[in-house]
């Protein structure tokens, strides 16, 4: 049974460096997950500036966020549109409906991949755990060894 769990020093190094290479993947993807969240946190904002603009008149002044805690007055002409990115650095006209169903299909979009990487990262996270078991059982192997030619002795 003790040759079972038994591995070789390079398999061991082997082990170790895939284990590594899955720990950085698991983190380089768990920092797109976070960018991903930060996203949808911002379709969110959009999706409820829209809703409010329904309800607010033509000429009435705001503050629009410029970035960093800035603001800077401004006054609604059109409350009926608003310009929306479509990616490429490329801007269009939509009407309120249109730019939320655009918003909220990229929405779940964003959702969707978010869940795939959240299950890549998942099973990341079992194969390093399969990798630890698997050290974990020929340090056992290992020890029991010596303790058997310890009784020996």
């Amino acid at each position: 049974m003790n040759e079972k769990h038994t591995l070789t020093q390079q398999q061991l190094q082997e082990l170790s460096v895939r284990y590594q290479q899955y720990q950085s993947q698991a983190e380089s993807i768990t920092q797109q997950m976070n960018m991903v969240q930060l996203t949808i946190r911002d379709v969110d904002t959009a999706l409820v500036t829209i809703a409010a603009l329904k309800d607010q008149p033509s000429g009435k002044e705001i503050m629009v966020p410029i970035g960093f805690g800035t603001m800077v007055k401004a006054t609604l002409t059109d409350t009926n549109k608003v310009v929306i990115g479509i990616g490429a650095g490329v801007s269009v006209e939509k009407n309120l409906e249109d730019a939320k169903a655009l918003l909220e299909k990229r929405k779940e979009e964003l959702i969707k991949y978010h869940e795939q990487l959240n299950n890549t990262v998942a099973k990341l996270g079992q194969e390093m755990q399969n990798i630890q078991k698997l050290v974990q059982r020929h340090v056992q192997s290992q020890e029991q060894s010596k303790q058997s030619m310890n009784e020996h002795v």
